[in-house]
C-alpha cells in the first residue's frame, strides 16, 4: 500500500518550540506504534495558524499538542490527534479507502471526537469500566 502524507494542520515554517509539563503523558500506543507527545509552545506569526491546537505528523511519529490549553480542549485535542493515528495506522486514509481525501479524514475524526469527549464526559464510568474490562482476561 502506497502511503500518502498527511497534510498537517500547522502551516509551519519554522520547528515547534518544546515546553516542559509534569504530569502529562509523553507516549501513547496507536495499534504496533508508540507515538510521542509533545507539547509545544507555538508561534502563531510564523505558522499562520488559526484555531489549530494539534497535529499528528506520522513521518515523526509523534503528536504535538499547544501547551497552554484548558484542560477539555487539551483532552479533546490529545484525542483528536490520537484518533488521526489510529486513521493512518488502520491505512483509513491510504489511496482508495474511506478516508482517501484529507477533508473527509478531518470531518470524520473532528465529529467522532467531539461525540466521544461528549460520551466520556457525561458519563464518567465508561473510561473506568472499559479500562477494567480490558484489564480482566478470564
Amino acid at each position: 500500500m502506497k502511503n500518502r502524507k498527511k497534510t498537517s494542520h500547522f502551516r509551519k515554517t519554522s520547528k515547534p518550540i518544546p515546553v516542559e509539563t509534569h504530569g502529562l503523558p509523553n507516549t501513547v500506543r496507536i495499534g504496533y506504534k508508540d507515538v510521542k507527545i509533545r507539547y509545544v509552545r507555538p508561534d502563531y506569526k510564523k505558522w499562520e495558524m488559526t484555531d489549530c491546537f494539534g497535529e499528528y505528523d506520522y513521518r515523526q511519529n509523534v503528536i504535538h499538542v499547544q501547551h497552554d490549553l484548558c484542560g477539555q480542549e487539551i483532552a479533546n485535542t490529545l484525542f483528536h490527534e490520537i484518533m488521526h493515528a489510529a486513521v493512518q495506522v488502520a491505512g483509513l486514509n491510504q489511496e482508495k479507502s474511506p478516508l482517501e481525501k484529507p477533508e473527509h479524514e478531518e470531518a470524520v475524526v473532528n465529529q467522532l471526537t467531539n461525540v466521544m469527549m461528549g460520551v466520556f464526559r457525561d458519563n464518567v464510568w465508561v473510561v473506568d469500566m472499559l479500562k477494567n474490562q480490558l484489564e480482566d482476561s478470564e
